[in-house]
């Protein structure tokens, strides 16, 4: 009797102490300051909180991830030979302390590289098509990033190079060749900064890519994968090159994701949203969202691709995510929304891991909805797309046209091949979801 006395006022009391620890936790961050602001709490410990130091600190415990050698590799993917890091920053940066920016190209869009390098400050890991002689040319401008630009520095800080092609689409010389070119340190760069203004000219005078007079579809899926796979960090934004974010987005995104406030976001499956836009050509992309705003009121900036499928890039809260305004580099979850009802075509850009299903290498770029199966996925598999309120990015200038994007053979084709192989295929491998379409 006695010992079952015991036994009763020992779980009373365990039960005293949990429930007593639950009542401080709730109270430490439910408790509201005079004014009743529900944010002052996130926003207080992001502006005041611990130093970068405890900052790093925290990351590393709640992420939990490994740093990945960044060592040059020879490898096959799929159909195509891939240079991995042929060219990587010496100086590794560890997985939790920031967010690496994967995208894609060929070498006409290396011109991208240092005003996207410039807001963003952090790792950059590219992937380059470089099929047959393009891959003469992608080294010729690689090396001119890195040894020319006034901006070199931060190149060899940052970027990373990753080169593929097609197995029947070789290069002209030995591998080890293109590689010694980069270990060979220019004492001149007039040849260098020749070959940068020829190839990147924009006009009827310009050198035809070997992709272009070949007619090679551009395998987009692929260089959206490699590149993904090939960052260090833990935090990835999967972008595209034209495409450039805010600056100070990873200090604020980062000091968001480690308050306990938001802890929940990772322990299922989610991503982070950023809204895109579009800008008029004689328009500088706007540095903050204040001047986004501005550009939006005047007619100056456009939500992305408005004028071809204003839907497929429109975030749930839109209005209401342009009535947010914050001068104190601060970041909070708009809205969490799903990809389903009015938003079930949606192709939202996102920062999120290397664990994400991986894009249709199948589909090209040229028949366009290539991320479309990809968001087919993640909404079966439940994923939660957090919008950010104090994030964004913008294409660089100039509008595009229904006109320019509109490709309708090769729509056609891809369309089909999405609806009567792929659909089928991803219904077999993660089942149905109600809601989710493709």
């Amino acid at each position: 009797m006695i010992a079952r006395r015991s036994a009763v006022l020992r779980m009373v009391l365990l039960l005293l102490v949990i429930l007593s620890f639950v009542l401080f936790y709730l109270l430490g961050y439910y408790y509201l300051p005079a004014d009743g602001n529900r944010n002052y709490a996130r926003n207080q410990y992001l502006l005041e909180g611990a130093s970068r130091e405890a900052l790093l600190r925290r990351l590393k415990t709640i992420l939990n991830c490994n740093t990945p050698s960044n060592e040059f590799q020879l490898e096959t993917h799929g159909d195509h030979y891939l240079l991995r890091n042929f060219y990587a920053p010496e100086q590794l940066v560890h997985c939790y302390e920031t967010i690496a920016y994967t995208t894609h190209g060929d070498y006409t869009f290396l011109d991208n590289v240092v005003p996207l390098l410039e807001r963003w400050l952090a790792p950059i890991s590219i992937a380059l098509y470089a099929p047959g002689v393009d891959l003469d040319r992608s080294v010729a401008l690689i090396q001119y990033l890195l040894e020319c630009h006034e901006q070199r520095a931060l190149v060899r800080d940052f970027v990373s190079f990753h080169l593929y092609f097609e197995f029947e689409h070789l290069p002209t010389r030995p591998v080890s060749y293109y590689r010694e070119l980069l270990s060979i340190p220019l004492v001149d760069c007039t040849n260098a900064t020749n070959a940068w203004n020829s190839l990147l000219r924009n006009d009827n005078s310009s050198i035809p890519s070997f992709r272009a007079a070949n007619n090679l579809t551009y395998p987009v899926n692929v260089g959206r994968n490699i590149a993904r796979s090939a960052a260090g960090t833990h935090f990835v934004l999967a972008s595209d090159i034209e495409l450039y974010p805010n600056p100070n987005f990873i200090p604020m995104f980062l000091r968001m994701i480690a308050h306990p406030f938001y802890q929940y976001t990772l322990h299922s499956p989610s991503v982070y949203v950023l809204p895109v836009f579009e800008v008029a050509e004689d328009v500088s992309v706007p540095v903050d969202k204040a001047h986004l705003l501005e550009d939006l009121q005047s007619g100056d900036a456009i939500k992305f691709h408005e004028k071809i499928c204003s839907n497929c890039h429109t975030v749930p809260g839109y209005v209401e995510w342009l009535a947010v305004v914050k001068d104190d580099y601060t970041m909070d979850i708009h809205v969490t929304a799903w990809r389903e009802g009015a938003y079930a075509y949606w192709e939202p850009i996102y920062v999120g891991t290397k664990h994400e299903p991986e894009y249709d290498e199948r589909l090209s770029w040229e028949g366009k909805a290539d991320k479309m199966t990809l968001g087919f996925i993640m909404c079966i598999l439940g994923y939660d797309f957090h919008v950010l309120d104090n994030g964004f990015l913008v294409h660089r200038a100039g509008i595009k046209t229904i006109a320019q994007a509109n490709r309708p053979h090769q729509q056609a084709k891809q369309r089909t091949f999405i609806q009567e192989t792929i659909a089928r295929e991803i219904s077999t491998l993660y089942g149905d979801r109600e809601g989710c379409k493709i």
